[in-house]
């Protein structure tokens, strides 16, 4: 079942759409600050602005990709033959969990090496010091919170049982409503999107709104309550 899946991903067109879109955008911000030349306190943009494109965009990716996983099988009517061969709904469940981190992993992974290499020529380009090891705090904060979002949005394809509603409800989430929920007094600071960027600050030595242990466990919380309900719906209701 492990190696279906990492067929499906090797042939289906979503994961290597999202990453040349993905690259694609950051290549094309390089390009405009080559084009754009800054000079002075403003040069910092050469390695500054791919590095703020990618940490947008590697997160609406990683909500792609977690959607798709499972959401997939929904659209396309092929939940039945997933489920014949694997009978174990259980194990169905835990394999494409699986499966979408290993492919987030390796999707943020990728996108943000190839962006600080980016960075790095960037720099060089412009004659601008570049500071690798803040610019790599930076990429690991944002591939932990894309990461996180993207199972996120597994759980949510899961548990509406479509792709598409997933997608919507992650990225609605993720780009608006979230925000709202913060503005919350006591309880906003736990939302999914305040305990993200906190591990995020975390890393990147930020103030954060969260200590990393109260942020863990509020991601911990949203992530088990989302899939785990997602999951004992999908265990308990007919195929269809």
């Amino acid at each position: 079942m492990f190696a279906a899946e990492l067929l499906k991903v090797r042939s289906m067109p979503a994961p290597r759409l999202t990453l040349i879109i993905t690259l694609a955008l950051v290549v094309i911000s390089a390009v405009i600050v080559v084009v754009i030349a800054p000079e002075g306190s403003a040069s910092t943009a050469y390695y500054e602005v791919p590095d703020l494109v990618a940490q947008v965009i590697i997160s609406i990716g990683a909500i792609v990709l977690g959607a798709w996983i499972f959401g997939l099988e929904f659209s396309s009517k092929t939940l039945r033959l997933a489920a014949t061969v694997q009978p174990s709904r259980q194990q169905l469940v835990l394999v494409k969990l699986l499966s979408a981190v290993l492919l987030l992993l390796a999707y943020v992974v990728g996108v943000m090496a190839i962006t600080l290499l980016l960075e790095a020529i960037l720099a060089s380009v412009g004659s601008v010091a570049f500071p690798f090891g803040q610019q790599l705090d930076n990429a690991l904060s944002a591939g932990v919170e894309a990461l996180l979002w993207g199972v996120f949005a597994f759980g949510l394809s899961l548990l509406f049982r479509s792709y598409t509603a997933g997608l919507v409800a992650a990225l609605v989430l993720a780009l608006g409503v979230d925000a709202g929920l913060q503005q919350i007094p006591t309880v906003g600071k736990y939302s999914l999107g305040s305990a993200t960027s906190s591990l995020g600050d975390a890393i990147t030595g930020g103030a954060a709104t969260l200590a990393l242990g109260v942020a863990l466990l509020a991601v911990a919380a949203w992530l088990i309550v989302v899939i785990g309900a997602g999951a004992a719906r999908f265990i308990t209701r007919d195929l269809k």
